[in-house]
């Protein structure tokens, strides 16, 4: 696959655009409220995402449930719902757009429904712990706006720095990961700062995986490349 087709599949998947209409109330039964988008979106795998809500101009992070809720019957539609983490708004009617960050689990069918809610508290609770070490606040003081994120606004120096403290990656590495965001069509400065840390948080593992120990991330000829690669196509599956 060329990057120029990479980038058109990856982009149409990873954006979530629709109405908030009414729903069957479950979230709220549940004690997560909801957003439900009236949305086509066939070729997101059902299951559950942490995803960045463009609201009212302000973005906040959030937490979607895709699919058709099997542990609530078997014959129901799929659905799109967001949980928006410290907000309370009504917004019936109004437009929301969810950027897909990462992929926390697949969609599968509880014993009861208590069960279920002890999931969603894991679900909310692994997403919230992700998007911070990605750089991002939730809070009712800061009401998730990416304005107040404390890592994604620092000057490029010291983003850089933040980076290498945490990943151990080096300048030239940093660099090239930033410029291949960038030719990807990623020219926004947050947006591209977030996959960044994303692939940064994706190549740790994995390293920490093959050699069972932290360290400097090292790539090897053409290894780089190939990482971004797999990361990009991770998200065109759904995987993250």
């Amino acid at each position: 696959m060329n990057r120029g087709a990479l980038k058109a599949k990856t982009s149409k998947k990873l954006i979530i655009k629709g109405q908030v209409v009414p729903g069957r109330q479950q979230g709220r039964y549940l004690g997560f409220p909801t957003a439900n988008i009236d949305t086509q979106h066939e070729e997101l795998k059902n299951g559950v995402y942490g995803v960045l809500v463009h609201l009212r101009g302000l973005e906040h992070i959030g937490v979607m449930n895709v699919g058709v809720k099997p542990t609530f019957g078997s014959e129901l539609s799929k659905t799109f719902e967001v949980h928006i983490l410290d907000f309370n708004d009504v917004i019936y009617g109004e437009t929301v757009q969810c950027d897909v960050i990462f992929r926390v689990r697949g969609e599968k069918k509880f014993p009861s429904i208590e069960f279920l809610k002890h999931q969603i508290k894991a679900d909310t609770l692994q997403a919230k712990q992700r998007f911070q070490h990605m750089g991002y606040v939730s809070s009712e003081a800061t009401a998730s706006k990416l304005g107040q994120a404390r890592y994604l606004n620092l000057p490029d120096l010291q983003f850089f720095n933040w980076c290498h403290s945490q990943f151990k990656v080096n300048k030239g590495i940093y660099n090239t990961i930033d410029q291949w965001f960038y030719d990807e069509g990623i020219e926004n400065i947050h947006p591209r700062r977030v996959h960044v840390i994303a692939f940064l948080q994706f190549a740790q593992e994995g390293n920490e995986r093959k050699t069972e120990k932290e360290g400097v991330l090292r790539f090897g000829a053409g290894g780089l490349t190939n990482q971004l690669r797999e990361f990009m196509n991770g998200y065109e599956k759904g995987e993250w």
